[in-house]
């Protein structure tokens, strides 16, 4: 695939040739890094470090155990703190409660496998008619160019939802128990899961929850798009109709904003989660080998999907 991409590009554009072998130098790269390390530092344990007695443990924090002399002391361990994301030697305080922690993030899977089936079957079923037409008003291609764009990001981040919750599962089942003369102090599945793996734990529940709202939004702007032959009474209804796909997900984000356990709405759950992500995926230090490709990927799509809200009409057939 990369070797027909890279001759196809000889005979486009200089602008058409960049993409193109920006597209080949991230299928190289997916082919010969080691999954193991690419998301990894470039120097295992550097972030590494000890501390021993009770202690207030910052997130995002991961509880190691670390090797103790079991002749002398064969029933205690102190807790250790790193702020790198390598998992080798994680112990929990209860392996029982892990286990139902697993049982949420497999739970979780089933709604959003769900949401991302009605989104494909939304998106090709509006896929022709969502062709931005020359002749349109402003508001059409904009609306219909969102739509697209929402039923698409929407599958995306349902799928990262339950990619992330399935990782999380098998994390969450593959550490054991410790012994510790004292616990961290979580009380709860959740509450386990938010010590060891916020990030984990916010992945799962923002991508669900933004999935269904970007699924819904579309949805509710696909009915607001005139069509062809349409009557007055059918426009009509299918603003009425609109209307109240948003009234249900202000009233789902009011639902969901006062049923949270560990933060104050959805709003600091987005600010933490973006703050998190920079900090393990961005600016961390030692760098990540695969920053080098996913950060000037995520340049490049913002740059693409500027260009096309941007398009001019002129450039789109009749």
């Amino acid at each position: 695939i990369a070797v027909a991409i890279a001759i196809s590009s000889k005979r486009d554009s200089p602008y058409r040739i960049f993409i193109n072998r920006m597209k080949t130098a991230l299928l190289l790269a997916g082919t010969f890094v080691s999954s193991c390390h690419s998301f990894s530092p470039l120097i295992p344990g550097h972030a590494t470090r000890l501390i021993s007695g009770r202690q207030s443990i910052s997130h995002p924090t991961i509880t190691f155990a670390p090797k103790v002399n079991t002749a002398s002391s064969p029933s205690t361990s102190l807790h250790s703190v790193t702020d790198g994301i390598e998992l080798s030697g994680l112990l929990y305080d209860s392996a029982s409660m892990a286990f139902e922690s697993w049982e949420w993030t497999a739970n979780l899977g089933a709604p959003a496998a769900l949401v991302a089936g009605a989104v494909i079957a939304t998106l090709a079923e509006t896929r022709e008619d969502f062709a931005p037409r020359k002749n349109e008003k402003k508001w059409v291609r904009i609306f219909k160019q969102t739509t697209r764009f929402l039923l698409l990001s929407s599958f995306a981040l349902e799928t990262v939802s339950i990619f992330v919750g399935t990782v999380t599962g098998n994390v969450l089942l593959g550490h054991g128990e410790q012994v510790a003369t004292k616990a961290v102090g979580y009380s709860s599945p959740l509450g386990l899961l938010k010590h060891h793996h916020e990030f984990n734990y916010l992945t799962i529940q923002i991508c669900f929850l933004q999935g269904l709202f970007n699924w819904l939004g579309a949805v509710a702007l696909e009915l607001l798009i005139p069509k062809e032959n349409e009557t007055r009474s059918s426009r009509k209804m299918n603003q009425c109709l609109a209307s109240v796909l948003a009234s249900m997900m202000f009233w789902i984000l009011a639902f969901y904003n006062n049923h949270l356990n560990f933060y104050s709405d959805y709003a600091q759950m987005l600010k933490r989660y973006f703050m998190l992500f920079m900090k393990r995926y961005i600016t961390c230090w030692p760098i990540r080998p695969m920053s080098l490709f996913y950060v000037p990927s995520f340049l490049l799509s913002g740059v693409l999907a500027w260009q096309a809200f941007k398009s001019p009409p002129e450039e789109d057939d009749d």
